[in-house]
């Protein structure tokens, strides 16, 4: 598998989060389920997200993903992955310490999608 980093995209943080990054991979985002591990985030209202605590390995609807965007306000650490009807994983998010974006896919369309929505991106062996 690829692996890219998505870096600062402006002088001072990152200048994205995770809807910008889910919004460069397009619609299938929608149709995946989700596994999200190892969570930590900041929301808007400092409440916790119900869908994003299913519980480590849990999966949730892409639906539901896009629907808890508007209350997360930054993603500190974490791991999302998608995955296809058929259950084949198509792409790795992962958020480091806010201070870069790890994706990690076969898909050269992920690829490109993400080269070509960020600046500040680099591939890693």
């Amino acid at each position: 598998m690829s692996h890219l980093i998505i870096g600062c995209q402006r002088e001072r943080g990152l200048g994205f989060d995770l809807a910008e990054v889910l919004d460069a991979l397009g619609p299938r985002v929608a149709r995946s389920a989700w596994a999200i591990e190892g969570l930590k985030y900041v929301s808007r209202d400092e409440t916790d997200i119900p869908v994003l605590h299913g519980g480590d390995g849990a999966r949730v609807l892409g639906t539901e993903l896009l629907s808890s965007l508007p209350n997360l306000l930054q993603v500190i650490d974490g791991e999302f992955r998608a995955f296809k009807a058929d259950g084949e994983l198509w792409v790795i998010l992962r958020a480091v310490d806010s201070s870069w974006w790890e994706v990690v896919s076969d898909d050269s369309a992920v690829l490109s999608a993400i080269r070509d929505q960020f600046l500040n991106v680099d591939e890693q062996p």
